[in-house]
C-alpha cells in the first residue's frame, strides 16, 4: 500500500509490479478453472462411453450364447475319416 502513495520512481514501479503479479494469478485461477470444468466434461462422456461398450459386450455376447445353443454336438460337419 505504501508503494501506492509514494512518489518515488522504485515505489511506481514496486506497485505496477504487484499490480501485474495479481493479473497474472487471476489469469491462472481462471485457466484452472476451465481446465477443471473440462476434465469434468471428459469424465461424464467416458462414463457414457463406458455405458455404450458394455451394451455392445452384452450383446455380442447374447448372440455368439445364441449361435452356440443352435449348434448342436450331434449336428456338427464330420471331419477326418469317413466310412
Amino acid at each position: 500500500m505504501l508503494s501506492g502513495i509514494l512518489k518515488s520512481d522504485k515505489a511506481i514501479n514496486m506497485n505496477i509490479a504487484i499490480m501485474r503479479a495479481f493479473v497474472d494469478v487471476r489469469k491462472v485461477f481462471l485457466k484452472q478453472n476451465d481446465l477443471k470444468e473440462q476434465l469434468k466434461e471428459i469424465k461424464e462422456r467416458l462414463g457414457e462411453h463406458d455405458v455404450q461398450l458394455n451394451q455392445i459386450y452384452d450383446a455380442l455376447e447374447n448372440l455368439l450364447d445364441e449361435k452356440a445353443a443352435q449348434r448342436k454336438w450331434e449336428d456338427r460337419e464330420r471331419i477326418g475319416f469317413k466310412k
